[in-house]
C-alpha cells in the first residue's frame, strides 16, 4: 500500500461575469477549495470542500485543512479512506464542538475524503465508481441543469437544452409573484421535460399554501426546501397538501441528520458530499435512501471535481438525478483541463483510474 508524502489546498476565485442573485445575498465571484494528496507511489487525489457561499467563509475551511488535517494524515497508510475519514472525524470532534463550528469542520474532512477515495482509486489504476461499486458500471450519469433564476427563466433553459440537458430546476425565492412567473415560463419552456423547483428555504407555510395550484400546473418533480430545514413540522404539514414530491437533505449534516431525512416526509433526498458526509459516508446514506424506497439526488452546486466525485458516487450506487450548475460557472472551465461533458440529459464520465480528471496546467 502507498503512502501519503503529501497534502496541500488551493483556493481559487473566479468573478462571475454577471453577479447571482439568492435569497442570502448576491455572488460576485466563485470560489472553488480544492485538496491535493499525493502518495509515494506518483499517484495524485483531488477533492473539493465546499466553500460556495459565504465567500468570507473560505479561508477558514483552508486553515482546518492546513492546521489540523494535513499534520493527521502526511506519513499515514492509503490504505482504506474510510479508516483515516473516521480518524479525521475522531481527531477534529472536540475542536468542533469547542469551537461551536462542526459544519466547517465536516465540510474540510468531507473534502479531504474525496481526494483520499481518487488517490486510493488511482493507487489501483480504477475508476472511483467500479472500486466503490465492487464492479464495473455505466459511465452516465442522468443529470439536470439547476440554479436557474428569475430574470432570464427561458433563456437558461434553452441554453442549458441546447448543451445537452432535458431536466431543469428553477429557483423560487423571490417572492410569490415572481415564482408564479418563473413557474408559468418554466413550464411552458421545458414543454413536457421534467421540471423542479427550489425555494431555498424561503417560504412561509402562509405563502406555500398559496403556491399550491401553481405548483400543481407547473407539474414539478418536487418542490425542493421550501421552508428553513429545522422546521420539520412545516414539511410535514405541506407533504400531505404538495402536488409534487418535497425534497431536501443538502443542508443536514451527517449520517444522523441524513436519516431525519430519510425518515421525513420527504420523497428525494439530496445530499451534498463536499459539504458533508464525504465518499466513505456518502456510501452509508446513499444506501440508507435506496433501501428506504426513494428517490437519491446528490445535491452539488460548486465546482467540477465535486461534481465528478458526486457523479462517480452517483454511477456507484445507481442514484437519481445529479444536479449540474445551470449558470455559466467559469470554474468549469478554470480548475481542470476538461470541463463536464453532458450527452442526451446525462453527465459523461471518462474510463480513467480515479475521478478521471486532472487540473488544468497553471494549478499543478
Amino acid at each position: 500500500m502507498s503512502r501519503i508524502v503529501s497534502v496541500r489546498t488551493i483556493l481559487v476565485r473566479q468573478a462571475l461575469a454577471r453577479p447571482m442573485a439568492g435569497p442570502f445575498g448576491q455572488l460576485a465571484a466563485r470560489h472553488n477549495l480544492i485538496v491535493v494528496i499525493e502518495t509515494d507511489r506518483g499517484s495524485r487525489g483531488l477533492g473539493e470542500v465546499w466553500a460556495n457561499f459565504p465567500p468570507w467563509g473560505c479561508g477558514e475551511r483552508k486553515d482546518i485543512v492546513e492546521q489540523c488535517l494535513i499534520p493527521l494524515l502526511i506519513g499515514q497508510t492509503l490504505d482504506d479512506p474510510r479508516r483515516l475519514y473516521n480518524l479525521m472525524m475522531e481527531r477534529t470532534r472536540l475542536l468542533a464542538l469547542q469551537w461551536g463550528a462542526p459544519g466547517p469542520v465536516h465540510q474540510a474532512v468531507a473534502g479531504v475524503d474525496i481526494a483520499l477515495w481518487d488517490a486510493h482509486a488511482r493507487d489501483l489504476s480504477v475508476p472511483l465508481r467500479h472500486l466503490l461499486a465492487g464492479r464495473p458500471v455505466p459511465d452516465r450519469v442522468p443529470a439536470y441543469a439547476s440554479g436557474i433564476g428569475p430574470d432570464d427563466t427561458v433563456e437558461r433553459i434553452e441554453a442549458n437544452r441546447a448543451a445537452g440537458h432535458t431536466r431543469f430546476k428553477i429557483r423560487i425565492p423571490f417572492g410569490i409573484e415572481v415564482a408564479r412567473r418563473m413557474l408559468r415560463e418554466a413550464r411552458t419552456a421545458c414543454g413536457e421535460a421534467p421540471l423542479m423547483a427550489d425555494a431555498n428555504q424561503a417560504l412561509t407555510e402562509s405563502e406555500a399554501e398559496t403556491l399550491l395550484p401553481d405548483l400543481a400546473a407547473a407539474r414539478l418533480q418536487w418542490l425542493e426546501e421550501p421552508f428553513p430545514v429545522d422546521e420539520v413540522g412545516a414539511y410535514a404539514r405541506l407533504a400531505a397538501r404538495c402536488p409534487a414530491p418535497l425534497a431536501w437533505g443538502e443542508n443536514a449534516r451527517g449520517v444522523d441528520g441524513l436519516q431525519a431525512c430519510i425518515d421525513s416526509a420527504a420523497g428525494v433526498i439530496q445530499p451534498d458530499i463536499t459539504k458533508t458526509l464525504g465518499i466513505s459516508e456518502g456510501m452509508v446514506v446513499g444506501q440508507r435512501v435506496l433501501a428506504a424506497g426513494k428517490r437519491l439526488c446528490f445535491h452539488m452546486y460548486g465546482g467540477p471535481l465535486g461534481l465528478i466525485a458526486s457523479a462517480q458516487l452517483s454511477a456507484a450506487l445507481g442514484a437519481d438525478w445529479l444536479e449540474t450548475d445551470g449558470n455559466p460557472n467559469p470554474l468549469y472551465e478554470r480548475v481542470v483541463s476538461a470541463p463536464p461533458r453532458i450527452e442526451d440529459g446525462c453527465l459523461v464520465l471518462e474510463d480513467a483510474p480515479g475521478l478521471g480528471v486532472t487540473l488544468a496546467a497553471d494549478l499543478h
